[in-house]
This record gives C-alpha cells, sequence and structure tokens, in this order.
C-alpha cells in the first residue's frame, strides 16, 4: 500500500526530467538510483535540441492567475515576477516566475504583443526545465518581425559561431491562443555550460548602455565606481563586481599601438568569430548591435580554456529593414567593404577598418558569407519556409498583423515580401561594394541622412505634455502623456548641454499610445535637454505636432537593477 504514496511523490519532485525517466521512476522504485547524472544530463540535451530545433514549433502552456495578470500590468514600466504553472513537451512545472520582457513590453499602452520571460528557480530554488533557469518568448514585432532571429541565430551557428538556438512557439495563456511567439535561447551560465568547452568563465551582459558600451575607453570616475557606472552587469560567479576583465579588455583595444593592434587583439578575442558576427549583422541589417549604431544588446564571455573573449549578439529582432524609423540608412549607409556605420563606431570595428591587414580578412570572409549564405537563391527560400511553417498559426494571431516600427504593414504577406525585398537590394549593393571597395565613405553624410523625416510643428493642443524623468541611472528614460489621437509615432529630440538649444531627432518611437522611451547613448556625468512630439499622417506625408515642454537631465551612475535579473542568483566576485 506503500507504494502509490511512493509513485506519487517522486513524480511530483521529479517532473522536470524527461518522460522516459518519470516514467521509470513510478514503476521502478529504485530505478533512480541506476539512472546516474550523465544520463540525465544527455537525456536534457537531446531534449534541448529538440526544444530549440529551427523546424519545430514548441507548444508552451501558461497557467497565471487573473489577479497576477493584472498585477503585472498595473506595475509597468516596471516588469515583475508573478507565480504561473507552466506546461511544455509533456512537463508540467508549478511556481515559476512569470513577467514582461524588454523595453517595447514595457509600455503600459502598447497595442502589440508583449514579450514573457520565464524564470523556473524564481520560486523553487534550483528547479529546471531541460536543465534552463529560464525560457524567454520574443514578440517578434520590430523591424525584423518574427523572422529576423530566427534565420540570423541559425546562419551564425551555421558558421560555427556561438549563438542561441531559436525556433517559434505557440503561446497559450490560461488555455486561450495568445499567438505566435519567438522562442528563443537565453544566454547565461546555462547556456555558456553548453556552448563552451570551459563555461565557468566570466559572463557580462551590455543591456541599455552606459560608460564602455561600446567598448570604448571609460572615465575614470566611472571605473572608480564599479558595476553601478558601466555597462557592463555580471552575469555569473566567475564575473567581478567591477567588471575589471572588462576593463583590460577595452584598454588593449584603445590603448594599443597601431602596428602591434592586430596581434593583441587576435589574442585577446575569438577574431574569427567577430569578423564573421561583423559581416552577418551588416548583411542582416542588424543595426541595434555593438558592430552597427547601438552598442547594447550584446554579453561578452572570457572563457578559462583560451583565455580569449567571445562576442555574443543578443535580441535580434531588429533586421531586414531599410530606413529604419525613416532616419537609418541601412543598405545605402552601411558599406560591405568598409564596415561602419554612422558617425561614432565602436572603437574595436573602427579599428579594424582602419588596419590593412584586419580589414583585408573582414573582407574575405565577408566575400564568403554573403555568396553562401545572403544569396537570394539561398536567404529567401529560407525565410519563404519559416514563413510557411507558422503561416496557419499567424492567421489566428491575436495581435495586429503588422510590426510596430512599420504602420504601413498590411499584413503578414507584406511583411515576408518587404523582407524579400531588402534580401534582393542588400545582396546587390554589398556584392557591388565588396567587388569595388572604393574610397571609405564620409561618416558625416550618414548623419545628415538619419536627420531626414518629419519634424515638430508649431504650438499645439494635441503635442504630448507633462515630460518627466523616471530614471537617469546608466541611462535616462522619460515618460510622457499622449494626447494625439491616430497618431503613428512619436519623436524623442535632445540637445547636449544645461542650456542646449539645437535639438535633434533623437529616439523614434513607432506606433500609438507610446508614452516612455529610454536614451541608451549617454555616460555618467553628462547633461541633456529633452522634448518629445507625436507624428500624424496627413495627405502630404507624416507631420510633427507641436513639442512638450523640456526637461533637463545629468545622468548618474548606474544602479543593478533586481527586475532585469542583474545578479541572476548566481552570486559575483
Amino acid at each position: 500500500m506503500t507504494r502509490p504514496i511512493h509513485y506519487v511523490r517522486l513524480c511530483m519532485v521529479q517532473s522536470v526530467l524527461p518522460l522516459s525517466l518519470v516514467v521509470t521512476i513510478c514503476f521502478t522504485p529504485n530505478a533512480l538510483a541506476q539512472t546516474s547524472p550523465s544520463e540525465i544530463a544527455s537525456g536534457n540535451a537531446k531534449e534541448l535540441d529538440r526544444f530549440y530545433q529551427l523546424d519545430q514549433v514548441q507548444a508552451i502552456h501558461l497557467e497565471v492567475r487573473e489577479k497576477n495578470l493584472s498585477k503585472m500590468k498595473a506595475a509597468l514600466p516596471k516588469r515583475i515576477y508573478v507565480p504561473a504553472t507552466f506546461r511544455c513537451r509533456g512537463r508540467t512545472i508549478e511556481k515559476v516566475g512569470v513577467r514582461y520582457k524588454g523595453n517595447s513590453s514595457s509600455q503600459p499602452r502598447q497595442q502589440h504583443k508583449r514579450s514573457f520571460l520565464i524564470k523556473f528557480n524564481e520560486y523553487e530554488k534550483g528547479q529546471t526545465f531541460l536543465g534552463l533557469q529560464r525560457v524567454a518568448l520574443d514578440n517578434g514585432v520590430q523591424f525584423g518581425s518574427l523572422f529576423s532571429e530566427p534565420i540570423i541565430t541559425s546562419i551564425l551557428r551555421d558558421l560555427d559561431l556561438k549563438a542561441s538556438r531559436c525556433n517559434h512557439a505557440q503561446l497559450y495563456l490560461n488555455g486561450k491562443f495568445h499567438g505566435v511567439y519567438v522562442n528563443v535561447e537565453r544566454i547565461d551560465t546555462v547556456f555558456t555550460r553548453n556552448h563552451f568547452a570551459d563555461g565557468g568563465g566570466p559572463l557580462y551582459k551590455n543591456d541599455v548602455g552606459g560608460a564602455g558600451a561600446n567598448l570604448g575607453p571609460v572615465p575614470a570616475d566611472s571605473a572608480r565606481r564599479g558595476p553601478r557606472g558601466l555597462a557592463f552587469e555580471p552575469k555569473s560567479p566567475a564575473a567581478w563586481k567591477d567588471a575589471r576583465d572588462v576593463l583590460e579588455l577595452i584598454e588593449k583595444i584603445n590603448g594599443t599601438d597601431p602596428k602591434r593592434f592586430a596581434e593583441v587583439i587576435d589574442s585577446a578575442i575569438e577574431l574569427d568569430a567577430f569578423l564573421k558576427t561583423m559581416a552577418v549583422m551588416l548583411f542582416s541589417g542588424a543595426f541595434d548591435q555593438l558592430t552597427g549604431l547601438g552598442p547594447h544588446n550584446f554579453y561578452l564571455y572570457h572563457d578559462p580554456q583560451t583565455d580569449r573573449w567571445s562576442y555574443l549578439p543578443w535580441d535580434l529582432d531588429v533586421g531586414f529593414a531599410d530606413n529604419a524609423f525613416r532616419r537609418v540608412p541601412v543598405i545605402s549607409g552601411w558599406n560591405a567593404a568598409w564596415p561602419t556605420l554612422g558617425e561614432s563606431p565602436s572603437p574595436i570595428v573602427e579599428r579594424i577598418v582602419r588596419d590593412p591587414q584586419l580589414l583585408a580578412r573582414y573582407r574575405k570572409v565577408a566575400d564568403e558569407i554573403l555568396e553562401k549564405h545572403f544569396h537570394p537563391d539561398v536567404l529567401i527560400p529560407r525565410f519563404s519556409a519559416v514563413f510557411e511553417r507558422i503561416k496557419k498559426d499567424l492567421d489566428r494571431d491575436p495581435f495586429p498583423k503588422r510590426r510596430a516600427t512599420n504602420p504601413e504593414d498590411k499584413s503578414y504577406d507584406t511583411i515576408i515580401a518587404s523582407i524579400h525585398a531588402f534580401v534582393r537590394k542588400r545582396y546587390e549593393t554589398a556584392r557591388t561594394q565588396l567587388d569595388n571597395p572604393g574610397e571609405r565613405p564620409n561618416p558625416a553624410q550618414l548623419a545628415q541622412r538619419r536627420e531626414q523625416g518629419p519634424q515638430p510643428s508649431r504650438p499645439s493642443a494635441d503635442a504630448p505634455t507633462e515630460l518627466r524623468v523616471t530614471s537617469s541611472a546608466g541611462s535616462v528614460t522619460l515618460s510622457w502623456k499622449d494626447n494625439t489621437r491616430g497618431e503613428v509615432a512619436h519623436i524623442v529630440q535632445r540637445a547636449d548641454g544645461p542650456d542646449g538649444v539645437n535639438f535633434r531627432n533623437h529616439i523614434g518611437k513607432p506606433g500609438p499610445n507610446v508614452t516612455t522611451a529610454t536614451d541608451t547613448a549617454v555616460a555618467t556625468g553628462r547633461i541633456f535637454r529633452y522634448r518629445v512630439y507625436a507624428v500624424r499622417p496627413t495627405p502630404m506625408g507624416p507631420a510633427g505636432t507641436g513639442v512638450s515642454n523640456v526637461v533637463t537631465v545629468k545622468v548618474e551612475s548606474k544602479r543593478v537593477d533586481d527586475d532585469r535579473d542583474a545578479n541572476d542568483g548566481s552570486g559575483m566576485r
């Protein structure tokens, strides 16, 4: 009579193991002792491969009490965990944590689907799913839609680079279909153990920018303040609180004599991998990265075995769209032969471009990658296959069938058609540029093109009001009251200095009902002035409203934000 009790208790405790192991435990009380940890790990690894297999669409079920869903929404723009039950691939795990994920999902009034982050050990220490601590479900509402991240990560992995595995998932929330999501492998200590020979090294995340974000020189006062003044959050037990090893890398990047730079950087980072990643980011138009315009959305990992750093791009939903925000000339402004974008490229990219040996090395790998992975005859069928795989699910997706960044979208058919057009144009332009590099283009021309677009008008009743600063630690977060109806975007303008009057378009926030924005292109101690205006459609094209009130802010040192799992619960040095 004791076996049924033993059966129930063991099955509940081992519910995170593969189903075959659970069944064995249920019917053979001594089976657990006969199953070695290596066999369990091997079984999890195979299941994990299937969980992220590109040609698979997972079905993920979340059960969250209505009061907790309301609690999550009421807390926005802060992202808080609430308890939930997770079910996938025959496993049910109770007491997991779930929260909204990402800046685009933090706007209280946004109408697009929100991303989710599921944390298995938020309430139950040591609890995992197939060995994972987290599952990330991305909404895919930016330029690359639901297609960019799976394609880019698969190309990186085809090149034998360390990158997240990625596919799609059907999300069911409280039994109701909640839409199609990108199911992307989280970069954390589990990732480093799974993808590096020695996964116990220091891991750092650059999420929202800050001092050193572009691997440029770090002001002395930022370094003295430790992590609060730096862009890099420790994400593993081996990572230093003050990121001293990252500072050493930054010093090598910026302080090495030009004659020795190629030799020094080749011994400091996985240079071949970085050059390949530069090419992939450029050809896919992933400008929101260290190698493009945005010095954030990446991790750095220092492998103790090789004593080299790896650059790990993250959040790759921005891609395969030209003239982003009507101010980023992704194709014409990002030259495949001279791979810098904008006025202030990352110093590591700039020094590679300035070094003839390294530039030639980059162009060689870029040429190979362009033909093998980005030729339209190769890439367009990959996009079409992904689209066909999720098309029926997209038809029943309850959210708008357009990108938040592209209000002109009519359907997913028009989205995929625009991506196909980008692929063709990007290939033709890149082919010409690599065949005939010519002289390096003038970056000032890029800056001028980026300033094009709607401008604010005279004072108007529908202009945003109540602009205020909600955070100025390491980045500047703004909020305002939206008074416009039918708008398609808001644009934040910025001027330098406490008395600055030269306001320039700085941040574009597409979509209606936007009331927040975060400026990550800042440095501790700098003073900026901000104002915002809405953009509405008119018969003559997009036009701006009047501007809001002006706020002046001095950027403070960065705080460690528990909501973004800065510690990850794993400790640090």
